[in-house]
């Protein structure tokens, strides 16, 4: 790569339980063509021997790029990604920041493409967050998305290009976003002195909606590189595909209480509009016979 090569990145990842997932990522990012950053591993609760498996590969690799840090509490996605921000500002010498989950796959000049998309635009755009292309890692021309939208007064918020094959739609267009998500988020380390850390209220989901939401609020603009490609396994980083539908439950009673908090944060003149929505969801399980989740939506509902 060419310039700005000497702007060191802190990439931050974050492993539960799923250290293979974690390695394949790590391994991505050793063939990356920019060169000048660390990766800092946060290993919640050391499942399955994973600390021991991660410390294997990088007595493998000897590349002190990489940092690992156990965590014996899971304190939610936010908080574990925040000991690896704080490790990383601590240093000193970070520019950037790359929060990457750990079921990720990235291209080779992934990281290259954000920093190079950055500098071309910093001077026409106040530049919060840079997302990523997000593809499906098994069907790899099938768009995750490009970035969200939150429409506040629907309760909608929407993936861009969802489903859609990639054939190019969205390339030489400036993708202007709400919001980018949490698979790929970069953004200048000078950014978190600003606004704060990720919001450890939110145990998991819409944490990454609030961090760009606050970002907009102080000023600055939420972005989307195309040119930036990495193939996601959706379940893996939340937990969805270790277990079965019981910890497949819970992890929707965190979907919808991190809603009403985004609402109460946010947008707390307008939280009749998310209890509406819940009320609709809970109606639509009912009509699908599914009590179990109709009923946690209506404990949800019913919690202060």
């Amino acid at each position: 790569m060419t310039g700005n090569n000497n702007l060191k990145i802190y990439v931050v990842l974050v492993n539960l339980g799923a250290w293979r997932h974690t390695i394949e990522c790590m391994e991505s990012l050793l063939g990356s063509t920019y060169t000048n950053y660390s990766c800092v591993v946060v290993d919640v609760k050391d499942i399955d021997r994973s600390l021991n498996h991660l410390n294997n590969w990088l007595e493998k690799e000897k590349d002190d790029r990489f940092v690992l840090i156990s965590e014996s509490e899971n304190k939610g996605f936010a908080y574990a990604n925040n000991i690896g921000i704080d490790y990383a500002l601590a240093q000193n010498d970070g520019h950037f920041m790359w929060i990457l989950n750990n079921d990720t796959v990235v291209n080779d000049d992934a990281l290259e493409k954000l920093m190079l998309y950055y500098n071309e635009n910093k001077h026409t755009d106040k530049i919060g967050f840079l997302g990523s292309k997000i593809l499906d890692y098994t069907k790899r021309d099938l768009i995750e998305n490009v970035g969200g939208t939150f429409n506040p007064l629907t309760g909608y918020s929407v993936l861009i290009g969802m489903g859609q094959q990639d054939i190019g739609q969205f390339s030489g267009k400036k993708m202007y976003v709400d919001y980018v998500v949490g698979a790929s988020m970069f953004l200048p380390a000078s950014l978190i002195k600003e606004i704060g850390l990720m919001e450890e209220d939110y145990f998991l989901y819409f944490e990454d909606v609030d961090w760009c939401l606050r970002a907009k609020k102080a000023g600055y603009v939420n972005l989307t590189c195309e040119d930036s490609i990495v193939y996601h396994k959706q379940g893996i980083s939340t937990g969805v595909k270790l277990s079965g539908s019981e910890r497949n439950l819970g992890n929707k009673k965190y979907l919808y209480t991190s809603y009403l908090k985004l609402y109460r944060k946010h947008f707390k003149y307008l939280i009749p509009v998310a209890y509406l929505i819940l009320v609709k969801q809970m109606l639509g399980k009912l009509f699908r016979r599914n009590k179990d989740e109709a009923r946690l939506i209506l404990d949800v509902l019913l919690s202060r």
